[in-house]
C-alpha cells in the first residue's frame, strides 16, 4: 500500500477558492470519494500530520504562576520589603503577621480566578462532540476532533457543523451562520458551486462552516478544513494581536497605591531622623563622638524599627485581601444571578459602565419566534400566552382558522424528535407550536410532494391527499402569495378576489411588517388528478386563507431594565442584524427608541470615523450590522469618553467584544472565541443580567472606596499620633508592635464588613462615577487628612491632658489608654462610612451585621492584650480601671461626633449645591 497522501498543504493552498469548484472537483483535489469516504488507515495518518479537529487552546495558566500573579502590586512589594527590614530587626511577630495577611490575599486571588476559568470551562459547548461520517462505505459516529480533510460528513436539522465543508448533497439544507456572518436567519444551501471566487463568507452558499448549525434539511460534505484551517480558527488567530484592557480600579489602586508608599517611606524617614535628632540632643555630645556610643546607636536602631513600624502601620496592608474579598463575593452574587465573570477587576468596570451595546435576538428578545397576530380571511386577532387568541374586531371563522392553522402545520418541514423536541427552522418551529396550542386536535397531512422554497420565488409548496383529492397548500411573503390568488375564503365562504378585497389584505399586511412583524401569507388550491406538479401549474388561481404575523418577542424583564437603565444615567443601544422595521418596532417596545432614527449597517459603511463618533452617543438602535460594525461603534464611543459594555456571540464579534471595556459574551449560544475574548459570559444570554451586573459593580466599587477612606484616615491618625509624640518625647508614645496590633483589628474585620456592605437601595440612582475621576480626589484627600486630624487630637488631648488628671497613673497606663483610644476610635469611625448622608447613630449605621460582629471581636482582642497577662509582657500594655475606660470611651465619642457633625454639614451642601450628585 502506498504511503498515505495529506491533503493538508492542498487545503491550505486553495481554502479561497473551494466554493468555486464543482463538487466532484473538490472530492478528487481531496484524494478522497464521495460513496466510501475515505479509509480507516488514510484517515489515521492524516490525524497524525494535520493534528486533531481543535481551536488551538490558549495555554493555561500554571497554578503556582495563577498564584505567584497575586502579588504583582507595588504596595505589596514595599511591604515585603518592609517585612524584610522587621526580621532583620528581630520583629519576628509583626513578620508573620503581614505575611500572613499577604498568603490569605493570595489565596482568595487564586481560588477565585481558578473557580471562574472552571465555570467557563462549563459553557464550552460550541464544538460538535459526535460527527457521523463515512468510512470505508460504511457510516459511524465519531468525536469531531477526530476529523481530517477529506471525510465525508452527513448533516440533518439539529447537528452543528464540526468541520468546513464543500457540500456535496443538499436537500432543502438552511444552515444558521449567525456565529460567523452576524445574519439571524438561516442561509440556504445548495451543491452548486459559487462561481465568484472571491464571494464573502455568507454568500458561499455551496460551503458549511464549523461552528454553524442545521437549522432544517440534510446534507452531505467533504471536510476542506480543520482545526486552525477553519474559517472559524482564522477569526481567533486575529484576536492573539489584540491587547486586554487595564480596568480602571486597577489603574486606580496602582496609582493609589505608588501614592501612599511614597507619602509613607517619606514620613517614616522623617520620623527616623527625628528620632535620631531627639536621641543626639539628648546626648549632648558631638556627633563624631556619639557614633562611636553603644547608647547612641541603640538609640538609632530603635528610631529605625519606628519609622519601619510607622511604614508599615501606615501601609493599608490588608486593602489587598480587602479589595480581592469584596471583588470575589460580587463575582459570587453576580454568578448566582447568571452572570460568570472571569477577572475579578472586571466587577469594578462594570459598575463604572455609561453605555451597553446589546444584541437584539436572544439578549432584549425570548429568541423565540412565536405567532402573535393572524389575519384570518379580513379578521385580525392577537395571540397571547395569558389569554390566547384575542379577536381585534370580530371573531375569525372557526372553519377558516382551523384551516389556516393546519396549513401552517402542514407545509412545514420542523418536526419533533422522539424526546418531544423540536427541530426546524425557528419561523417553521413557531408556527407549529401556533397550531398545536390553538388548535390541538388539529391534523398534519402526509405529504406526497413538494416545490421547494427557493430565495427567488419566496414561497414554498406542499401537495397532499385529503379525502381522494389532491390539495396543494403554498406559503411564502404576502405580495408574492396575492399575486397568484384569483379567490378569497372569507368567513367560510370562497369569493372570487376583489381588488378592493386585495388592496384591504395588502394593507393590512403591510401594517403587519411596519409593526416589526415578519409576516407569511397561506394559500390552497385543490388539483385536477393527474395535473403537472411543475410550480408554475401548481401555484396559480390560489385562494387566498390568511396571514400569519411572526416576531420575537422582547422578555418580560427587559422593559424595567432599560427603564433603569436610563435612571441609572446608563445609554443602551441595540446592535443587531435584523431588519431595520423589526429592530424599530423591539426598541419601541421596550422603552429604547426616543426618535425614529435607526442607523443601518449600509448608513454606517459611508460614514467616516469622525461622524460615526459625533453622532454615536445619540443613536439607539442599528440594524442590518454586521461585526465589523461592531468595533467601529465601540471605537466612537471610547473616543466621546464612554465606558463600553458590548455584547455578542459570533466568531466575528471576538475583536469588538475585546476592544470594549466590557465584553459580554453569551454562554448558552455564545462561541468558543467569543467567550475567550469576553470580561463575562452571560449563562442565561438576558440582558438583565447585564444591568445586575453593573448595579452589582457599582455596589462593590462603593464598598471599596468606603474600605480606601476608612483605613487612610485611621492610618493617618497613626501616623500623626506617631509624629507628635516622637517629637515631643525622646520615643513614640506608642510602640511598633502596638502601631501593628491597631492595623490588625481596625484593618481586619471592621474593614473587612465595610467591604461587603449590602449595596445602597438607591445606587440605581445616579448617575456612572467618571472614570477617570481618582478614588483619592482632592475633597477626598481633605476628607482623610481632616478625619485624621480629628482623631489623632482628641486621642493626644486624652494623653497629655486627661490622663496625667485621673488616678492610678503610670506610663505604661497612659499608653495604654492611648492604644484603646485610637482603636476604639477607628472602630466608630468605620461606622461612619455606611452612609454619606445618614447620622452614624442612625440605626441604618447598625444594619451591617458583619461590621457590628466586626467591633464585637475587635474590642474584645483589644482587651485580651490589656488584661491577659501574657500579652501585657509583649505588648507593653497596663491593665485599666472604670475610670480609665469612661475617659476613653469620652474621647473616642468626642471624635466621632466631631466627624459625623462634619459629614452631615457636607452633604447637606452637596444636596443643595447638585441634587442628583447626593447619595
Amino acid at each position: 500500500m502506498s504511503k498515505p497522501h495529506s491533503p493538508t498543504a492542498v487545503v491550505r493552498d486553495d481554502v479561497a477558492c473551494w466554493h468555486a469548484l464543482d463538487a466532484a472537483q473538490v472530492v478528487e483535489r481531496l484524494r478522497s470519494d464521495a460513496e466510501r469516504g475515505l479509509s480507516a488507515e488514510e484517515a489515521q495518518a492524516r490525524l497524525i500530520a494535520d493534528g486533531p479537529n481543535l481551536l488551538d487552546q490558549k495555554p493555561k495558566t500554571p497554578a503556582w504562576k495563577l498564584f505567584l500573579s497575586q502579588y504583582n502590586d507595588f504596595m505589596i512589594y514595599v511591604l515585603l520589603v518592609a517585612v524584610g527590614i522587621s526580621a532583620f530587626e528581630g520583629q519576628v511577630p509583626e513578620s508573620v503577621a503581614i505575611l500572613a495577611i499577604l498568603l490569605l490575599n493570595g489565596v482568595l486571588g487564586f481560588v477565585q480566578e481558578y473557580r471562574a476559568e472552571k465555570a467557563l470551562d462549563a459553557l464550552q459547548q460550541l464544538s460538535a462532540p459526535i460527527a457521523t461520517v463515512i468510512r470505508d462505505g460504511a457510516e459511524s459516529d465519531i468525536p469531531a476532533e477526530q476529523l481530517v480533510a477529506g471525510d465525508v460528513v452527513l448533516l440533518e436539522a439539529g447537528d452543528k457543523v464540526p468541520a468546513d465543508g464543500r457540500l456535496i448533497e443538499a436537500a432543502a439544507l438552511r444552515v444558521v451562520e449567525s456565529a460567523l456572518t452576524g445574519e439571524s436567519n438561516p442561509a440556504r444551501k445548495q451543491e452548486a458551486p459559487v462561481t465568484e471566487s472571491d464571494a464573502p463568507l455568507g454568500d458561499r452558499r455551496d460551503m458549511v462552516f464549523a461552528g454553524t448549525s442545521v437549522a432544517v434539511g440534510r446534507g452531505r460534505m467533504v471536510v476542506t478544513g480543520t482545526g486552525q484551517s477553519t474559517e472559524m480558527g482564522k477569526i481567533a488567530d486575529l484576536l492573539a494581536a489584540t491587547e486586554d484592557e487595564t480596568t480602571p480600579l486597577q489603574k486606580e489602586l496602582s496609582t493609589v497605591g505608588k501614592r501612599i508608599a511614597i507619602i509613607v517611606l517619606a514620613i517614616a524617614a522623617i520620623v527616623f531622623f527625628e528620632e535620631a535628632w531627639v536621641v543626639w540632643r539628648h546626648m549632648g555630645g558631638s556627633l563624631l563622638d556619639d557614633l562611636g556610643n553603644p547608647a547612641f546607636r541603640a538609640g538609632l536602631s530603635a528610631g529605625l524599627l519606628v519609622a519601619v513600624s510607622l511604614a508599615v502601620a501606615a501601609i493599608p496592608e490588608g486593602l489587598p485581601a480587602i479589595v480581592t474579598v469584596s471583588l470575589s463575593l460580587g463575582v459570587r452574587k453576580m454568578a448566582e444571578r447568571h452572570a460568570i465573570v472571569r477577572k475579578l477587576h472586571a466587577v469594578e468596570t462594570l459598575g463604572s459602565t455609561t453605555f451597553i451595546c446589546s444584541d437584539k435576538t436572544g439578549t432584549l428578545t425570548k429568541n423565540e419566534m412565536t405567532v402573535n397576530r393572524l389575519l384570518v380571511g379580513l379578521d385580525g386577532a392577537r395571540v397571547t400566552a395569558e389569554r390566547g387568541l384575542e379577536p381585534a374586531e370580530r371573531v375569525p371563522d372557526a372553519s377558516d382558522l382551523s384551516l389556516l392553522l393546519e396549513m401552517a402545520a402542514t407545509n412545514n418541514d420542523a418536526r419533533t424528535t422522539a424526546a418531544g423536541e423540536l427541530v426546524g427552522d425557528p419561523t417553521e418551529t413557531a408556527l407549529l407550536v401556533a397550531a398545536q396550542n390553538l388548535a390541538p386536535g388539529h391534523v398534519r397531512l402526509k405529504r406526497i410532494s413538494e416545490v421547494p422554497f427557493d430565495s427567488e420565488r419566496k414561497r414554498m409548496t406542499t401537495i397532499h391527499r385529503v379525502d381522494g383529492a389532491t390539495i396543494a397548500y403554498t406559503k411564502g411573503g404576502a405580495d408574492v402569495v396575492l399575486t397568484l390568488c384569483t379567490k378569497a375564503r372569507l368567513r367560510g365562504e370562497v369569493v372570487p378576489l376583489s381588488d378592493e378585497t386585495r388592496e384591504a389584505i395588502s394593507a393590512a399586511n403591510s401594517e403587519l411588517a411596519g409593526s416589526g412583524y415578519r409576516t407569511l401569507a397561506f394559500a390552497m388550491r385543490e388539483l385536477e388528478t393527474g395535473a403537472s406538479e411543475e410550480s408554475a401549474e401548481v401555484e396559480r388561481d390560489l385562494t387566498y386563507v390568511g396571514i400569519l404575523g411572526l416576531v420575537d418577542p422582547p422578555r418580560e424583564e427587559v422593559r424595567d431594565a432599560i427603564t433603569e437603565c436610563h435612571r441609572a444615567g446608563i445609554h443602551v443601544a441595540m446592535v443587531t442584524g435584523d431588519h431595520a422595521l423589526t429592530a424599530r418596532a423591539i426598541a419601541a417596545d421596550i422603552g429604547l427608541l426616543d426618535t425614529d432614527r435607526v442607523v443601518t449597517g449600509q448608513e454606517l459603511e459611508v460614514m467616516s470615523d469622525d461622524e460615526l463618533a459625533e453622532q454615536v452617543r445619540d443613536i439607539r438602535v442599528y440594524a442590518r450590522v454586521n461585526p465589523e460594525h461592531k468595533l467601529r461603534i465601540v471605537d466612537a464611543l471610547k473616543r466621546n469618553g464612554e465606558v463600553v459594555a458590548m455584547t455578542g456571540d459570533g466568531v466575528n464579534d471576538a475583536p469588538a467584544l475585546k476592544r470594549a471595556d466590557i465584553g459580554i459574551a453569551m454562554g448558552k449560544v455564545g462561541t468558543d472565541v467569543a467567550r475567550e475574548a469576553a470580561d463575562m459570559v452571560l449563562s442565561d444570554d438576558n440582558f438583565a443580567t447585564i444591568v445586575h451586573a453593573v448595579e452589582q459593580g457599582r455596589v462593590v466599587f462603593d464598598n471599596l472606596r468606603k474600605v480606601i477612606l476608612f483605613l487612610l484616615s485611621c492610618n493617618m491618625s497613626e501616623v500623626l499620633v506617631v509624629f507628635v509624640t516622637a517629637f515631643f518625647s525622646p520615643t513614640a508614645a506608642l510602640l511598633p508592635l502596638q502601631l501593628l496590633w491597631i492595623n490588625l483589628v481596625t484593618d481586619g474585620l471592621p474593614a473587612l464588613a465595610l467591604g461587603v456592605d449590602p449595596g445602597d437601595s438607591g445606587v440605581m440612582d445616579r448617575t456612572p462615577r467618571v472614570a477617570e475621576e481618582s478614588i483619592l480626589s482632592g475633597p477626598r484627600q481633605i476628607q482623610i487628612l481632616w478625619q485624621g486630624v480629628v482623631m489623632t487630637l482628641s486621642c493626644l488631648v486624652l494623653y497629655y491632658l486627661v490622663a496625667p488628671l485621673l488616678p492610678g497613673m503610670t506610663p505604661n497606663v497612659d499608653r495604654t489608654m492611648l492604644f484603646a483610644a485610637l482603636v476604639l476610635t477607628q472602630l466608630l469611625h468605620a461606622f461612619s462610612f455606611r452612609s454619606e448622608t445618614r447620622s452614624v447613630w442612625s440605626t441604618n449605621s447598625f444594619a451591617n451585621r458583619w461590621l457590628v460582629i466586626g467591633l464585637i471581636g475587635s474590642m474584645a482582642l483589644q482587651c485580651v492584650v490589656i488584661y491577659l497577662p501574657a500579652a501585657q509582657s509583649v505588648f507593653k500594655t497596663a491593665s485599666l480601671s472604670p475610670i480609665h475606660w469612661l475617659a476613653v470611651v469620652a474621647a473616642a465619642l468626642v471624635a466621632i461626633g466631631i466627624l459625623d457633625a462634619t459629614k452631615l454639614l457636607v452633604s447637606r451642601l452637596a444636596l443643595s449645591a447638585s441634587p442628583s450628585d447626593a447619595r
